[in-house]
């Protein structure tokens, strides 16, 4: 048995479902390493029924599992210190060609009376193995020793199924006429076998996913009505843009392309019956993908897309919705459902509905959008985010403009100390608590699904004591995004939907921090994805006399409101240093200028970039010197404008023998 406390409770058990018994779970399968954990994802029929899928997870990493792969799998005791410490709704073994055992499961096997029916009572009588309920409580599985004539079979009419490797079993070790013992099935295994499937039974254990449910009165839209962007249908009309997505050995692929169409159909709140229909239409190039594996036979391409792509991606889909099911209802408004379709609605009834815009911060920061603030290095966009973070977090109006008060989670990428110097210089500015307000330990590599999966729980696990966050901070995008190329719109494109899936999810504002680009001032770096998608965007540009602007370059629901003029204000901590803190323009104008030369800021400029592309925040100074250089700076300039940067404690510089490395000691400075 598990070293695991068995006294706790996995918290992700949905009603109706029993739980693993962890104590009562045969000595003969805890001893292989064969142990996933699993989460229910509920699904509802046209009938108004609930079908539960079982998503297997690594016990060790969380990922999802292949029961093909051995890497992903763990001992019994990884299975059970998941299931109990992290919230799976159960735990199930994996059937191997190396191990001696054969699953039965028998579906909805129960009558009212709770009677076996014939098939079922005779397969408990004769094999004698360990039978334990299903999770819904309505099936049976039986785990005995043997071997199959075939590898294994399915017949979803009957119920019936039996396997020997390639699948998991859910276990509940809620043992049936106590039998708690896996046993040998020897003729009787064999018998049923035959009866059941016939000996000509295919060899092929095919059903991964659940039969296509085709709505015939589902309402069918072409592509043209799809509500996806243009370069997505010019993929799937003409094939342009393939050469973005590729296979393991950098070649284009439709596959690879098809996936990323369907996840994006489904996003858009697209039926299966239409995706379905357009992926299979033979106009269409993208089409081939599917058609070509099924002989240009539509419907079995339907059949082949369906269960090799789609129904995996709706039911990732559905993950993400299910991850915050249990999430407190919005103050603010209610929630926005889950887009589960194309519609029509009348002008009339959008007219009767309509709501004013609803702000965070009074005319610059809407509720529930895709927000951006943009600039140069250097120039102060972290201390405006940060401001405006604990403004909405205390309910402090900024700028002189009303907020929506609320909690608020930072997602720093670096500068963590930084961020807590200038959050103690905001506090005595202000002379109030700082509210609640969360910053994260590390960086999040948001181009990655995992990631943004442990922001979500991290997020959800402050929420039955804080709220629903008002705001998500993101500072900066370069360094949250992975490691992917930001010129790439297909990059980009990822990063969008996972904030996008964030702000949906969580029905809150997020907040990207970035920089400009390398040759034009005017819009933020990289691939034009990223504007495409944000409802708003602010520029932050240096005016003179050390003023700040921040400018309104877009705003999706209402008009552009007038640039806001800050300045940074210097607060001495006595012992932890000194920061600064975002005032109005015209407050404390007997600050001195900030003691940067043009010059001295292009350099900083170039550093601030360089330590980007490394990755970290150190750099070389002979790297510095060089990358000056190519811009006709010497040398000797840069010597200077280092000492300068270190003068006003924005560096520190360590000689390690001959070289010296440049450290950013408040690197948040962006």
């Amino acid at each position: 048995m598990s070293s695991a406390s068995t006294e706790q409770i996995a918290p992700h058990m949905p009603p109706g479902l029993i739980p693993p018994n962890l104590e009562t779970v045969p000595e003969e399968l805890q001893q292989y390493p064969q142990w996933v954990v699993w989460k229910a994802v509920e699904k509802k029929k046209r009938d108004g029924t609930v079908k539960v899928t079982k998503i297997p997870h690594n016990p060790k990493t969380g990922r999802k599992a292949s029961t093909g792969n051995p890497e992903h799998w763990g001992t019994f005791d990884d299975a059970c210190e998941a299931y109990l410490m992290d919230g799976y709704t159960g735990v199930g073994f994996v059937f191997t060609a190396d191990d001696p055992f054969v699953g039965v499961d028998l579906d909805n096997c129960f009558d009212e009376s709770g009677n076996l029916r014939d098939d079922a009572r005779r397969a408990v009588d004769e094999l004698q193995s360990f039978t334990e309920k299903s999770p819904s409580g309505r099936g049976l599985h039986i785990i005995c020793k043997g071997e199959l004539p075939g590898d294994g079979h399915c017949d979803n009419k009957a119920g019936r199924e039996m396997y020997q490797k390639g699948r998991f079993f859910t276990i509940t070790a809620d043992v049936v006429e106590g039998l708690g013992t896996v046993k040998a099935g020897g003729a009787a295994l064999k018998a049923l076998y035959s009866d059941w499937f016939g000996q000509s039974a295919s060899n092929d254990a095919s059903h991964t996913v659940g039969d296509l449910d085709w709505d015939p009165e589902a309402p069918l839209v072409s592509l043209d009505d799809i509500p996806i962007g243009e370069s997505w249908k010019v993929l799937v009309r003409d094939g342009e843009g393939l050469d973005k997505f590729t296979d393991s050995a950098g070649r284009a692929d439709r596959s690879t392309a098809l996936l990323a169409v369907c996840e994006e159909m489904v996003s858009a709140g697209v039926n299966k019956e239409s995706i379905l229909a357009v992926l299979t239409d033979k106009e269409y190039f993208l089409a081939s993908a599917a058609l070509d594996r099924r002989g240009g036979n539509p419907e079995s391409a339907k059949q082949w897309l369906w269960k090799y792509t789609l129904a995996k991606v709706l039911a990732d889909w559905q993950e993400v919705v299910n991850l915050f099911d249990e999430l407190p209802q919005l103050e603010r408004k209610e929630r926005v459902p889950v887009r589960r379709g194309f519609s029509f609605i009348s002008g009339a009834e959008l007219i009767a509905n309509i709501t004013p815009v609803q702000w965070l911060v009074e005319r610059y920061i809407e509720a529930n959008a895709m927000v951006i603030l943009f600039g140069e290095p250097g120039v102060g966009k972290s201390f405006i985010a940060l401001d405006v973070a604990c403004c909405i977090a205390t309910g402090e109006a900024w700028q002189g403009f009303p907020v929506k008060q609320g909690p608020v989670f930072y997602i720093a990428g670096e500068g963590h100390a930084g961020i807590g110097r200038r959050l103690g210089a905001w506090c005595r500015y202000r002379g109030v608590e700082l509210g609640s307000i969360h910053v994260s330990t590390t960086a999040a590599p948001l181009t990655e699904w995992e990631a943004v999966k442990q922001v979500m729980r991290g997020i959800k696990a402050k929420v039955e004591q804080h709220g629903v966050p008002a705001l998500i901070v993101v500072d900066t995008l370069a360094r949250n995004f992975g490691g992917l190329d930001e010129n790439s719109n297909k990059d980009m494109g990822l990063f969008v939907q996972h904030m996008d899936r964030l702000k949906y999810e969580l029905e809150t504002t997020v907040l990207i921090v970035h920089h400009t680009g390398q040759g034009n001032k005017d819009r933020a770096r990289g691939a034009s994805a990223l504007k495409g998608a944000v409802d708003i965007e602010h520029r932050v540009e240096a005016k003179a006399g050390g003023t700040i602007a921040l400018q309104a370059t877009k705003m999706k629901d209402a008009e552009l409101p007038e640039p806001v003029l800050m300045r940074l204000h210097s607060m001495d901590l006595g012992e932890t240093g000194s920061s600064a803190v975002v005032v109005k323009a015209d407050e404390f104008v007997d600050d001195p200028e900030p003691p940067m030369s043009k010059q001295q800021k292009e350099i900083w400029e170039i550093l601030v970039q360089a330590m980007d592309d490394a990755g970290g925040d150190f750099l070389d100074n002979k790297a510095l010197v060089e990358r000056c250089g190519s811009q006709g700076i010497s040398a000797a300039r840069v010597s200077e404008a280092r000492k300068h940067f270190e003068v006003q404690d924005l560096v520190t510089v360590v000689k390690e023998g001959k070289e010296i490395k440049i450290h950013r000691k408040d690197p948040i400075l962006s």
